[in-house]
Formats: structure tokens, sequence, C-alpha cells
């Protein structure tokens, strides 16, 4: 297992980017005061994004929104660093606005917006399977059939399927025989990932896998106080706690890497999780953790600009990736 080389002042020149859009038209406030909170995780509901522009013309602030009179309604967030890691750690769709004023000087726009929401909440699958049909089939019809109701499909994320192939549900497991699905995706989804031991969530537009013992594929994101760690993490019922400079690196199901001594309250366990009986929060000798959730909050002119995780221990040296995660006896 390698890591990821990331040198020691790649968190020097913040950059950001916000942009709104429809199809191919977007419309750029970069240039403009913003701060923003995401929040990301690896649970079955929408991603949501809250973000406070300053400054806008009343002209602009007209373009952006829900409603069918405005142009803009899809909203893109990217942040990083000048000359190191810059890319998105937000997309989705605008869900509500409002305006008003700090202080009688600064006016401001703020908006809510939600990843994935119109497919988990509307997308409805009508389709007869065939006898044979194998997991990674299965899923992929669910996900990617036309609603009859006209929610566009979801995409796979790239890595999805090799994590299928991995596992135990890219052996056997075929259809022994044909099956009519009828009903909302995301509930025949959420059956198949608990038959096939998988989380699944909409990150930035894309159905994402993460095997429930393991993790995504690619390097680990090292985290110290050279690469960004602030403070000291701590493991807790729910998981190791971590804060450390945004990096757009970090993505719900990769592993990050942080050194055993920089760790707080060794081991305790977390119990009556619905997907695991006991997983424990132990710190494994090389240190690396899968990201369950993470915030990104940040300030495109001011000091703040963090990303806060909850963490579950890996063991990488574990020759199935999808069966990495420390099990309590």
């Amino acid at each position: 297992m390698t890591t990821a080389s990331i040198p020691t002042n790649y968190q020097f020149g913040r950059a950001a980017s916000l942009i709104v859009s429809t199809g191919t038209q977007g419309l750029d406030l970069s240039q403009f005061r913003f701060t923003f909170k995401t929040t990301n995780s690896d649970a079955q509901t929408p991603n949501t994004l809250y973000v406070r522009v300053y400054n806008l013309s009343p002209q602009t602030v007209s373009k952006i929104g829900t409603n069918t009179s405005t142009e803009f309604g899809t909203i893109t967030l990217q942040a990083g660093y000048e000359t190191g890691n810059f890319g998105i750690i937000f997309s989705g769709t605008i869900k509500q606005t409002a305006t008003g004023r700090e202080r009688n000087v600064d006016s401001y726009l703020d908006i809510w917006a939600a990843d994935g929401d119109l497919w988990i909440n509307n997308a409805v699958v009508n389709l007869s399977l065939a006898a044979g049909q194998t997991p990674q089939q299965v899923i992929g019809a669910i996900t990617g059939a036309a609603s009859s109701n006209g929610t566009p499909p979801v995409k796979f994320a790239s890595d999805a399927s090799g994590l299928i192939a991995g596992a135990p549900a890219g052996t056997a497991n075929a259809l022994s025989r044909g099956k009519v699905l009828f009903g909302m995706s995301r509930d025949y989804s959420r059956d198949w990932a608990e038959k096939y031991g998988f989380r699944w969530s909409i990150q930035n537009g894309e159905f994402v896998l993460v095997p429930i013992t393991g993790y995504r594929p690619g390097e680990a994101v090292v985290l110290s106080s050279m690469t960004g760690l602030i403070g000291v993490p701590e493991a807790t019922d729910g998981g190791v706690k971590v804060r450390a400079l945004l990096n757009p690196l970090i993505r719900i199901g990769c592993l990050v890497q942080i050194a055993k001594s920089d760790i707080n309250q060794i081991t305790t366990q977390q119990q009556g999780l619905t997907y695991q009986p006991a997983i424990a929060t132990v710190v494994t000798a090389a240190g690396f953790y899968r990201v369950m959730q993470a915030e990104f909050s940040g300030d495109s002119r001011g000091p703040e600009w963090y990303v806060d995780m909850i963490c579950l221990a890996v063991d990488v040296s574990a020759s199935d990736q999808n069966q990495s995660v420390a099990v309590a006896g």
C-alpha cells in the first residue's frame, strides 16, 4: 500500500471557485467573497451545501434560484490551493435562496443546495430482470434505468465496478430466476447494498459504493502537522474525529493516514451500527482510516479553511481491501 506524496507546502495559496449554471450556461461568482459549509457522508441521504455570497448586484441575484424564471439552478464549488490540490468538493441543485444585509453595509445572497436529492427522492424503477443477471448488472439497471416520472438516472462512480468485482457480489450470486422491480430506486439500491455488503451514497452526482468492511481504491491522504492536520484527533464511540486544512483529495470512502502518536484515547468501541454488530475504532499501527463523514467549511477571504472528518480504522495489510475494517471479536 502506498500513500500520496503531498508536499509540505501544498496548503499555501488558497483558491476557490463558485459557479452557478444550467446546462452549458454558467455564471462565475468566484471573484466575490463567499463563505461555505458542506455536509458529506456515506449515508443514503443527499449531501448539502450552504453558501453566502456577498455584494452581488440585484440583476445577478435575480438569475440564481429555484424558480423557473431564474437562469441558473445548479451550483458547483471547487476549493484547494493555487499550486497544490484543487478540485470539486460539492456539486448539486439549488433548493432555496434568501437575501439580506450584514451591519447595513454588505448585502448577501444565501444559497442552500443538495446533491443527488432528485434521484434519491424521486427516481422510480419499473423493469424486469432476466435470470442470470449478475449483481453488477442488477445495480446497474437500478441506477441507470430511466425513471417513469422523468427523473434522470444517476451514473456510477469510476471505481464502483471494480469494487463490485472484488467483493463477494462479483463472484457467483447471479439471479437464479427473473425478477420484477417496481418502486423507489433508492429502496432497491438499499436492499442490494445490504445483501452484498456495501454502503451507497451520491457524491457530486455520482453513485458511490464503499464496502462495509473496506474502502475505496486510491492512495491515502497523509495527515500530519506538516500536511494540514490541526489539533489532536480523538477516538470516540462514533469513530475517529479529525480536523485538517481543507483538502479536496479527501472523499467519502477514501483513506487517510494519521500517525498513531497523533490519536488521542487510543481505543474505543462503537456499538449498535445497523450495518455491523460491532466495529472497533482501534488505532492501527499504520494509522489508516476510512472517511465516513466530511464537512468542508471556508471563507474565500477569511481564515476558515477546514475539513472535519469522522473516520473508521482499516487494515490495509489485509489481502482483500473489501475485508479490511477491524471487527471486534
